[in-house]
Order: structure tokens, then C-alpha cells, then sequence
């Protein structure tokens, strides 16, 4: 009998589970990093409570703060424990990971964050036309200003919070949300092209990314329903605009951009 034989018969298999079960406590591992981020970002809205002036808009409150700030921490202790415990990852390589993989990566030169800033600016003037366009349409309805309850609370905001809170507040929790697993999902597809891998071919990507992205748009504009029809066109308007540029950029900033200053715009001129 060829022990050597025997053993390599053995090792074949165990070593290609192991990869499995690795390459899986990896991919949790960023899932749970990107779900902390998500609960960070949250934080983010809450935290504006704590401003002098501020006129809860989306049930805001310093318990929810304090909440979200808890539970993104313990989202990002349970990633280490997770990572180190089962050694395949460190947590410091799967938040680079989740950073390259949604597109959070810091410009590498400044050409390119300039121009990731003019197509984010060039993408919320597109997106402050379309919001007059679908109000102007007919067979769409809008709530009125006074009957909208989040313009009611801003009406009570000075303008500099409004505008601080439209810029900051919503679009970090949605794009990362909304846009950062297509950018993922994208990014993955063209890696497994150069690897001449099952995504080589163009029809195969867009097969599997066009309807991660109707979803994405669908699921996007149906949170929408509070202002009326129009919202909700407007909103999907707004993840197909966004999707795009974040995809074509490579990079999630270009969409944080041109979502904050819309958001804005919104939130200080109603």
C-alpha cells in the first residue's frame, strides 16, 4: 500500500474545505464590519440631537444615539473576536477588504478626487433637475410641504443645521446600503474577468448586475412612500443615477457627494 499516496488523497479534499471554511469566516467577517458601519452611520443621524436648534426630523434621540454607537461597537468587537479566533483573517485586513470592496478607498491622487467631487456635483445638479421634472409630471402626487411631517420639523431647524444635516446625515447610512454591495458585487465580476474566470464574458456580468441593481432601486424607492409619488419616482430616479456613478467611478464618494449636496438643497430650500 503508498502511505504518501493514501495521505494526498486525504489532504486533497480536507485542504480544499478548509479553503471553504476560511474564505466563508472571512466574507462574515466583513459582513459584520460592513453591518457596524451601517449602525455608525445611524449614529451619525442621531448625533445631530446633541445640536442647539435641531428639530428631531426622523425620530432622532439621544437614546438612539448612544444605542447605535453601543451596537456598532459591538458589531466591530465581535468581527476581532471572530477574526481571531478562527486566524484565517485579521480584522484590520477585512475592514481594508470592505473599504476597497464598497469603494471607501481614499483618492489615490488629486486628479482623481477632483474629479470623483465634479462628477458628485455634476450628479446632484442632475438630480435637483430631475426633482422639478417629476414634480411637474402629471399623474404623480406630492405631499404638500405643510402636511409633510419632516418639513414641519425642519421649518423649526435653522438653515445652517438643515443644510449640515442634509449633507451629512442620510446618504452615508443608504449609499453604503444601497450602492456599496453592487460596487462589491461589480468589483468582484471584473476580478474574476482578469482571473479569466466564469465572468470573462460581458453578456455574464450584466446578466447577474442588472437585476441586483432593478432591486436595489426598487427596494431604494419604496422607503420613499412618505412624500407622495413623485418621492418615490424621484428616489428611483436617484439609485439609478447614483448605482451609475458609483459603479462607473469605481468608488462610493462620487455618489456620497452628489447625494449629500442634493440632500442639501432638499433639506434648507423644501
Amino acid at each position: 500500500m503508498d502511505v504518501h499516496r493514501t495521505k494526498s488523497a486525504f489532504s486533497g479534499p480536507v485542504g480544499r474545505l478548509r479553503s471553504i471554511v476560511q474564505r466563508a469566516i472571512d466574507l462574515l467577517v466583513c459582513i459584520i464590519l460592513w453591518c457596524a458601519a451601517l449602525v455608525a452611520a445611524q449614529a451619525v443621524r442621531e448625533v445631530f440631537v446633541f445640536v442647539p436648534g435641531f428639530v428631531p426630523l426622523a425620530g432622532e434621540s439621544p437614546e438612539g444615539f448612544f444605542t447605535f454607537v453601543g451596537s456598532a461597537s459591538g458589531l466591530a468587537v465581535m468581527a476581532v473576536l471572530l477574526a481571531t479566533g478562527a486566524g484565517s483573517i485579521s480584522a484590520r485586513a477585512a475592514a481594508r477588504r470592505l473599504v476597497d470592496g464598497v469603494g471607501l478607498r481614499l483618492a489615490g491622487t488629486v486628479r482623481q478626487g477632483l474629479r470623483w467631487m465634479a462628477v458628485g456635483l455634476a450628479a446632484a445638479v442632475v438630480l435637483a433637475a430631475v426633482a422639478e421634472l417629476v414634480v411637474s409630471l402629471p399623474g404623480l402626487s406630492s405631499v404638500r410641504v405643510a402636511e409633510d411631517p419632516r418639513y414641519v420639523a425642519l421649518a423649526q431647524t435653522p438653515n445652517l443645521i438643515r443644510f449640515c444635516y442634509g449633507l451629512i446625515a442620510p446618504a452615508p447610512l443608504e449609499e453604503l446600503l444601497f450602492r456599496g454591495p453592487l460596487l462589491a458585487m461589480w468589483l468582484a465580476l471584473l476580478t474574476s474577468q482578469s482571473r479569466g474566470g466564469w465572468a470573462s464574458r460581458r453578456w455574464v456580468r450584466w446578466w447577474l448586475m442588472a437585476p441586483a441593481i432593478a432591486v436595489s432601486v426598487i427596494v431604494f424607492a419604496s422607503l420613499h412612500t412618505m412624500g407622495g409619488s413623485a418621492n418615490v419616482a424621484h428616489a428611483a430616479v436617484n439609485g439609478l443615477i447614483t448605482a451609475a456613478v458609483t459603479l462607473w467611478q469605481r468608488s462610493l464618494f462620487p455618489a456620497l457627494t452628489a447625494h449629500g449636496l442634493y440632500d442639501a438643497y432638499a433639506f434648507t430650500w423644501p
